[in-house]
């Protein structure tokens, strides 16, 4: 989308200086449980933005808290020190801090695995995880197959199945993170070459560009439909000023983009895909300026030239630490494609690797089977308790049991369950939702079922007539080549996704995995042309609510939030994840480190000496500043932007 001048009561110049000199990585591999080398001051190296409050209490742009969620950031990714091996340091527990981490996903799991990275070794850490095993939603079963006479082992994701690459944004900068975990964990990552991307609409696959000719799309009904809303956009650029306020009031996906195409349809039959591929969620209630955040900007912050790219501060912060570390960059500018997997180890190869680097350090405790069952406060020792259900079944049974007092919190579980095990005390976390899925996995032993490609995802403008099954999208597996190995035996893999928010208001969910397999089975037979009597090997998990739904008035929520932790937690419960930040598994490593590392960068700081008084340590904050709306902004030269290959940009 085209930009123009920000409006003044949009943008604010922010001349942040952010703690941090990133040692340079000669050697790659970590030291856990380490002291800090506390960094020095340096500047942020982008063109700061000007503007003005719009808003005297929403729009704290250089606001106290967000000064020191940057600062906190960059100089705790500062900190970070490669050494050869898994060295480990000698443990000292006297006058060490306690701190817990809820839930053993992939937030979870990257927390606590930064905390234990940057943290000294006298620093106690306890992660908790309800069920018996480590990873959340990301799985990779190998099952053996018979089918029609073809036998062998097939890998199936049974969640995420890849990451995006991120390699042409310098909105997001994520994946350092990901090649930063990679490189220490000794994890090979795999670039599948980008392949064609399909909508189902109205009544068949449509190949969308660059794998269709513009001949080819121009006749289809998709981009028929759209035209008027593309003149429509284009009208509204002309007739209205080219200095376009940020609007007050948050706007759902569909009210947006009606906005400013005066039209229903791009919502409907392009966005709405894209959000059901992503979110399972329904347009009409998503925030435009959470979910859309690059395109929402995109469309009123100022066009500064070629030569020049707009950005939060804090990515600024994030992507200048890490483009220090030669290794990273490297990484990083390998991906020519839009996906990245970890090849026939499976997406669970992460989660695995973390949980062994975990279980290798003697300050780390990992308990699986442990459910939270209650998180209070204790004013008078100053400290977090928490309560499990193992606990308080032992209380039960008159064993004498108390609960375990942290000095912190971490919280990465949903903000719904976290909500109900605080009881009352954090009440605007109870009223957020998630949507629930039924994913099925299918393979048959034949090839070339489908036209090649990614998959095809589903708007909510097909007729009920094409998708009664409410699906979401299809993916190809087998042509996206995660989690195979070359003795896999050749056939055709898919995954399908069911529900989501049509859940919440349409028919129920499948009762049964029987159930859901068959209405995968005759959405197949409607779109792809596989009859549903073709044998194949199937099998389903309902993922109860599984994708956290940022609705209008997401980052007003999470400020409410914040302040509902800081008076009834002091601060020290904070909390990260898709309920709060990006969903997804990039999202989940981004949140994982941003709150381990304002965590130990703000300490560090808080330990040099710093006369900011308490709350500038990591200690008492919430995880949540960074969501104050709007976020400063920043320009950085694309020759400061190392880590992407601006060739492809232009």
């Amino acid at each position: 989308m085209g930009r123009g001048k920000a409006d003044e009561a949009a943008i604010t110049v922010l001349r942040l200086a952010a703690a941090g000199r990133r040692p340079g990585a000669a050697r790659r591999a970590v030291t856990l449980g380490r002291q800090h080398h506390h960094p020095q001051p340096r500047r942020l190296s982008g063109t700061t933005l000007l503007g003005r409050r719009q808003q005297q209490q929403q729009c704290c742009l250089a606001s106290d808290r967000t000064r020191r969620l940057v600062q906190s950031l960059g100089a705790s990714s500062s900190c970070v020190e490669r050494r050869a091996g898994f060295a480990t340091a000698a443990r000292n527990d006297e006058g060490g801090k306690s701190i817990a981490v809820v839930g053993g996903g992939l937030t979870g799991l990257t927390t606590a695995y930064y905390l234990a990275k940057q943290l000294p070794a006298s620093a106690r850490i306890t992660l908790y995880e309800g069920s018996d095993r480590l990873g959340g939603w990301i799985r990779t079963d190998r099952v053996d197959v018979d089918v029609d006479g073809t036998r062998g082992t097939v890998g199936f994701e049974r969640g995420p199945r890849t990451l995006s690459s991120l390699h042409l944004s310098t909105w997001r900068f994520d994946d350092l993170v990901l090649y930063d975990l990679a490189l220490d964990l000794g994890l090979k990552i795999e670039t599948p070459p980008d392949k064609p991307r399909y909508v189902f609409y109205p009544d068949h696959l449509v190949t969308l560009p660059p794998a269709a000719s513009i001949a080819e799309f121009v006749r289809e009904p998709l981009f028929l439909e759209s035209f008027w809303a593309g003149l429509g956009f284009l009208l509204r650029r002309l007739t209205r000023s080219r200095s376009r306020a940020v609007p007050l009031k948050d706007m759902s996906i569909s009210e947006w983009l009606r906005d400013i195409s005066m039209s229903r349809t791009v919502g409907d039959n392009i966005a709405s895909a894209m959000v059901h591929g992503i979110y399972g969620g329904d347009i009409d209630l998503l925030s435009a300026r959470s979910v859309f955040d690059r395109l929402y900007w995109g469309y009123y912050l100022p066009n500064m030239g070629p030569g020049v790219r707009q950005m939060t501060a804090r990515e600024e912060v994030l992507m200048s630490s890490f483009a220090r570390d030669p290794q990273v960059r490297s990484m990083a500018l390998k991906p020519k494609g839009s996906l990245l997997h970890f090849g026939g180890a499976g997406m669970e190869s992460l989660p695995l690797a973390l949980a062994d680097a975990l279980e290798a350090q003697p300050n780390v405790e990992i308990r699986k089977g442990s459910p939270v069952s209650s998180i209070s406060y204790d004013e008078g020792a100053h400290k977090v308790e928490i309560t499990t259900a193992r606990d308080q079944q032992q209380q039960q049974q008159q064993q004498h049991t108390s609960p375990v007092a942290f000095d912190r919190v971490i919280s990465t579980i949903s903000s719904q369950d976290l909500a109900r095990v605080t009881g009352d005390k954090l009440p605007i976390l109870a009223d957020t939702h998630s949507v629930s899925i039924w994913t099925v996995n299918v393979w048959y032993p034949q090839q070339d079922l489908k036209p090649p490609g990614f998959g095809y995802l589903i708007p909510r403008s097909v007729p009920r007539e094409h998708n009664p099954e409410r699906a979401l999208g299809v993916f190809f597996d087998s042509d996206v080549g995660a989690a195979t190995r070359s003795d896999e035996p050749p056939g055709t893999k898919l995954f399908v996704l069911l529900g989501g928010h049509y859940y919440d208001s349409g028919p129920p969910p499948p009762e049964t995995e029987a159930d859901a397999i068959s209405q995968a089975k005759a959405l197949l037979e409607r779109h792809l042309d596989i009859p549903a009597s073709t044998p194949c090997f199937a099998m389903a998990r309902f993922a109860k609510e599984c994708i956290p739904q940022h609705f209008v008035g997401h980052h007003d929520r999470m400020m409410q939030a914040d302040q509902e932790l800081r008076d009834a937690f002091a601060g020290r419960l904070a909390v990260a994840g898709g309920s709060y930040s990006k969903i997804g598994a990039m999202g989940a490593l981004r949140a994982g480190y941003d709150v381990a590392t304002q965590t130990t960068g703000a300490a560090a700081a808080a330990a040099e000496g710093s006369s900011a008084g308490s709350e500038e340590a990591g200690w008492f904050t919430t995880g949540l500043e960074h969501l104050e709306f709007p976020e400063p902004f920043v320009g950085v030269p694309i020759a400061r932007i190392p880590v992407r290959r601006f060739k492809q940009l232009q």
